[in-house]
């Protein structure tokens, strides 16, 4: 079975959760015999070929003709999301060459987007956006590199990718799945950039299958995007580390508690702000509260700590590389996920891997399949307060909890949820 994948990330290239999701289910399909043609937006006209596990870790570029070419560092585009200002703007950009022109695949076409939905994309990929125009260079760069690759269905990751696959899907009549990580409703925590919206609205609606990550996911694309229940599946993540044996280890006297991700507000760094602010204002002993990460908030936040008169107690360690964010779980106690809108959240899996006690937000897809964690509305600080404060003030269900978490995370897998991809591969080109 041979699969093209899209994707904007894969290690080292990573940008969120996106590339590590990617990753962990690349590998895991490798084991399972599935052959993956891996197409990233470099600049260089290559694809990576996946067919052993070995290849998810050390992928190769390739160019069209097949042959390796040397290993040097490619150069990828830069990413940042849609602004509002110029999305609309009048500056207009060579279009994509006319879709007639492409080199056209000889079977016969059984699956066909219609052509106003294909001149919709055209035109939405050329309105003077630095990003939009980013994604329509990776969309000719898919088109250009794929026409000697064979390969029997087509598998997208996130809007970004979306446009490619439509587009292929329509010159090859292979089917199409549109694999769904989050959306811009998480991402802007309310209704977003309407660009975004409506190449999601295209990529969920006209692919064969659609698979989410969680329940949740599944219904804000129902809800949102109207797709039919029918045509969506759910497939939660796994997760992935490269340390093989977690240790623990202590760094400060004090316990640590961890908030790990992207300091936007979808991941709710101030609400844990919020949260340190009070313990600290109400629990006898010292503690340490690191926030990893960096975004958009992060001035803010250092500001708002400064004023609060507790930068003492906190620190900002700005972006970390994997190996470090591994680090930073082996000292950490307690994590954190006061996630205002979470497709699914693999930080709590790693964070259970690691050891420590987890609570997290309900309005996350992770909740939907751990047990041994404490699961809060996002809104309810006073909550999640108590909860950190009891398991401070009780050393023995502190690590109770710890190692409950670390026994459960060992029967999530990915070779597991490769294997449900599978039976959707196979169910679409039977």
């Amino acid at each position: 079975m041979r699969v093209l994948m899209l994707t904007w990330e894969y290690p080292p290239f990573i940008v969120g959760g996106l590339g590590i999701a990617c990753y962990g289910l690349f590998k895991a399909l490798a084991e399972k015999g599935v052959k993956i043609y891996m197409i990233m937006p470099t600049k260089e006209k290559v694809f990576f070929e996946i067919s052993s596990p070995w290849e998810a870790d050390y992928p190769v570029a390739k160019k069209w003709d097949k042959k390796q070419i040397k290993p040097v560092p490619l150069k990828f585009y830069q990413f940042h999301y849609l602004v509002s200002e110029g999305a609309y703007a009048t500056l207009v950009t060579k279009h994509l060459e006319k879709i007639q022109e492409f080199p056209v695949f000889t079977h016969k076409k059984v699956k066909k987007i219609p052509d106003e939905i294909l001149k919709r994309l055209d035109f939405i990929m050329n309105q003077g956006n630095d990003l939009l125009a980013k994604v329509k260079f990776y969309t000719k760069h898919v088109l250009e590199v794929s026409q000697n690759l064979d390969f029997d269905l087509i598998h997208t990751h996130d809007w970004l990718t979306y446009p490619a696959g439509l587009i292929l899907k329509d010159l090859t009549s292979r089917p199409l799945i549109s694999h769904i990580h989050a959306t811009e409703f998480d991402r802007a925590i309310g209704y977003g950039h309407p660009i975004i919206h409506e190449i999601e609205y295209l990529g969920l609606n006209y692919a064969d299958k659609v698979i989410t990550v969680s329940n949740y996911t599944a219904e804000v694309i129902k809800k949102h995007y109207k797709v039919p229940s029918e045509k969506i599946k759910v497939i939660y993540n796994a997760f992935t580390t490269f340390t093989e044996i977690p240790k623990k280890y202590k760094k400060f006297k004090e316990p640590v508690v961890l908030f790990l991700g992207r300091l936007t507000p979808q991941k709710g760094p101030k609400l844990f702000l919020e949260i340190a602010k009070r313990i600290i204002q109400q629990y006898g002993k010292k503690v340490r509260f690191l926030i990893a990460g960096a975004g958009d908030m992060e001035r803010e936040l250092m500001l708002e700590a400064a004023s609060f008169g507790i930068g003492t107690q906190i620190m900002f360690t700005g972006f970390l590389t994997r190996k470090e964010v591994e680090e930073a779980l082996s000292i950490s106690d307690i994590v954190v996920m006061p996630s205002v809108s979470e497709p699914f959240g693999i930080v709590a899996l790693e964070a259970m891997y690691f050891g420590c006690a987890l609570i997290i937000s309900k309005q996350s897809g992770v909740s939907e399949i751990i047990k041994n964690a404490y699961k809060v509305d996002f809104w309810d600080i006073d909550k999640m307060v108590n909860y950190v404060v009891d398991l401070l003030e009780n050393p023995d269900k502190l690590k109770e909890m710890q190692f409950k978490a670390e026994e459960e995370v060992k029967t999530i897998k990915w070779s597991d949820r490769a294997e449900d991809i599978v039976k959707v591969y196979q169910e679409l080109i039977s």
